[in-house]
C-alpha cells in the first residue's frame, strides 16, 4: 500500500513540473495564441468583406500578385520591410513599463493580415489560391511569425526588467539593454531569411501562379 502512495505522488509530481515547465513559456505561448486568434479574426473579417479587409487585398492584389517590381532587390525590400515593421514596434513597446500590455497586440495584428491574404487567395483562387498559401505565404509566414514571437518574449521581459529596476525589486539575472538589443539582431535573421526565401520561391514558382 505504501508503494502505491509513492507512484501515486510521483506522478503528481511529475504532472506539476510539466505544468511548471507550460507555465513558464507563457511569453511565447500567449504570442502563438494571439497570432492564431487574428488568423480565425481575418478570416472572419473577410467573409464581411470589411474595409480593412479589402484595404489589405487591394495591396496585396496590387503590389505582389501583380509582380510589379522592378527588381530583385526591391521585392526581397518589400518582403523585408513587413515583418520589420512589427518588430520596431515591438522594440519600443519592450522599452515601456507598460509595453508588456500591448505587446501581444503585434502577433494579433499579424495573424489578421495572414487571415486575411489566406482567406482572400482561397476564395477567390480556390486549389490555386491554395497552392500559392502553401508555396509562397506559409515558409515565409513562419519564419516572420517565429521572429515576431521571440521578439515578444524579449520585449516582455525587458518590460518587466525596466518595472523591477524603478521599484527596485529583484532584477534579472543576466538581463539588460545589451542582452535586449543583441536578442533583437539575432531574431532579425530569421526575417532576413524569410524575405530571402520569398524572393527566391517567387522567381523560381511565381510562374505558376498568374492571377
Amino acid at each position: 500500500m505504501a508503494v502505491i502512495g509513492t507512484k501515486k505522488t510521483l506522478n503528481l509530481h511529475k504532472y506539476s513540473i510539466k505544468v511548471n515547465d507550460f507555465l513558464s513559456n507563457w511569453k511565447i505561448i500567449i504570442p502563438v495564441i494571439f497570432t492564431f486568434a487574428g488568423i480565425i479574426s481575418g478570416c472572419v473579417g473577410g467573409k464581411g468583406e470589411g474595409k480593412l479587409f479589402l484595404r489589405i487585398t487591394d495591396y496585396f492584389t496590387s503590389v505582389i500578385l501583380s509582380r510589379d517590381i522592378t527588381s530583385v532587390g526591391s521585392e526581397f525590400l518589400i518582403y523585408l520591410i513587413f515583418p520589420i515593421v512589427f518588430l520596431i514596434i515591438i522594440f519600443f513597446l519592450g522599452l515601456s513599463v507598460f509595453g508588456s500590455l500591448l505587446t501581444n497586440a503585434m502577433p494579433l495584428i499579424y495573424g489578421y493580415i495572414v487571415g486575411c491574404i489566406s482567406y482572400f487567395l482561397y476564395t477567390e483562387y480556390t486549389l490555386k489560391g491554395l497552392g500559392y498559401c502553401i508555396i509562397m505565404i506559409f515558409p515565409y509566414g513562419t519564419l516572420c511569425l517565429l521572429s515576431i514571437v521571440l521578439c515578444c518574449r524579449e520585449s516582455i521581459n525587458m518590460s518587466e526588467y525596466i518595472m523591477k529596476s524603478i521599484s527596485k525589486t529583484t532584477k534579472f539575472l543576466n538581463y539588460g539593454f545589451a542582452v535586449y538589443y543583441k536578442s533583437f539582431f539575432r531574431n532579425l535573421i530569421f526575417i532576413v531569411a524569410a524575405s530571402a526565401i520569398k524572393t527566391i520561391l517567387e522567381y523560381l514558382f511565381g510562374g505558376l501562379f498568374t492571377f
